[in-house]
């Protein structure tokens, strides 16, 4: 079972990558030859990331206590690599620079109004980690604060100030947990100011983005990324499309203005609720979205599947899916992945019965070692 909600690529910690040494250049050459070497075979020259640096819109950071003095205060920061503790620090060259300010504020708001951070050792304190998310399209912010339990003392007045210094923030959504947990968000969750959702554009189709929904943290060249999927996949009015880890139906949606029919299939109940509310919005027809285990609405699917698009976590998918996929034999299958060594693993079960057609890598995290990669398969005839 594949859960995309808390599915981020890397949550960023203090650590440097050995690519952040590198001119951009040169990683772009360094991750040509990373796709090229694993499949043997020629790629289209990777996709260039347009803002290099600044590109996530979605950050997280994590609460910790200091000693100022005789007291404990709060601050935010980032997790050093592979240990459990949080070091205080702000701002991150790849975090857009607005996201950075108004993590700023949030924390010295946090200070003022003498909120704690949680410290599951001592079963104290209540702030667990802040999420910013920004629209590309319309520079709204949300922002998240998870908290240990669903006490938030003097909310009115801390998102009255917090919005007079940032009135670009159109929600602030509470986030909580009743349990320790790894995880940012969790299923309960109070609206404390807006709508409790952002808005994003994709060409002409609005997409609502829930706290809890996936959204591809660098959204500038994700509109790249998913036109050149589709152009890939080359859909034709007379095509049924199955759009399996759908999300908020970002892709399924873009699919329907060419295909006769898509099916988006999501595990994640808040990216299912927002891709039916955004099918609705846009007024498209030709669009249904499946709510389930995506292993087991592919193998109860019994349609013909003219193309079949697929963006798993970066754990891949599973042999299951994979023989589903196999039994279902869509002419063609496009291939989305954050790692190309699931990526390929996946693939070369697929090549029992399909060829590979073509590769697309794309520089979506610049100054890090991951590469997004499409891959075309067509199926063999007999």
């Amino acid at each position: 079972m594949i859960n995309k909600q808390n599915d981020d690529i890397f949550h960023l910690s203090l650590k440097a990558s050995d690519f952040e040494s590198l001119k951009v250049s040169a990683q772009l050459t360094k991750k040509q030859e990373i796709v090229e070497t694993l499949f043997q075979k020629k790629a289209n020259p990777i996709m260039k990331n347009p803002n290099p640096r600044g590109y996530r819109h979605k950050a997280v950071l994590s609460a910790t206590n200091i000693k100022v003095g005789s007291n404990n205060q709060l601050r935010l920061g980032f997790f050093e690599e592979g240990s459990k503790k949080i070091k205080p620090r702000i701002g991150h060259f790849l975090h857009h620079p607005e996201i950075d300010e108004i993590f700023k504020t949030v924390e010295k708001l946090l200070v003022t109004y003498k909120f704690k951070a949680y410290m599951s050792n001592y079963k104290e304190g209540l702030i667990k980690h802040v999420l910013i998310r920004k629209s590309y399209a319309f520079n709204q912010f949300m922002v998240v604060i998870s908290t240990q339990g669903n006490l938030f003392p003097n909310a009115k007045d801390f998102i009255k100030e917090l919005i007079s210094i940032h009135p670009n923030i159109t929600t602030v959504v509470q986030n909580i947990h009743r349990k320790d947990t790894k995880l940012v968000v969790l299923e309960e969750e109070k609206v404390l100011y807006g709508k409790g959702y952002i808005q994003d554009k994709i060409d002409d189709l609005i997409f609502n983005i829930s706290p809890r929904a996936f959204y591809q943290i660098n959204p500038a060249l994700m509109v790249d990324l998913y036109h050149k999927a589709l152009e890939m996949a080359n859909i034709s009015e007379h095509d049924t499309v199955l759009d399996c880890y759908s999300g908020i139906g970002t892709i399924s949606l873009l699919a329907a203005k060419k295909a006769k029919m898509v099916y988006g299939l999501e595990i994640n109940d808040a990216s299912v609720k927002d891709a039916i509310k955004n099918k609705k919005e846009n007024k498209v027809e030709n669009v249904n979205f499946i709510l389930g285990d995506v292993e087991k609405t592919i193998e109860e699917f019994k349609d013909k599947v003219d193309v079949l698009i697929m963006d798993p976590t970066r754990q891949g998918a599973s042999l299951k899916f994979i023989q589903a996929v196999l039994n279902l034999k869509p002419k063609k299958i496009v291939y989305i992945a954050c790692d190309p060594q699931t990526q390929f693993r996946d693939i070369c079960q697929l090549t029992k019965n399909y060829n590979v057609k073509e590769i697309q890598p794309v520089d979506m995290f610049t100054y890090t070692a991951h590469v997004e990669n499409i891959v075309l398969l067509s199926l063999r005839m007999r």
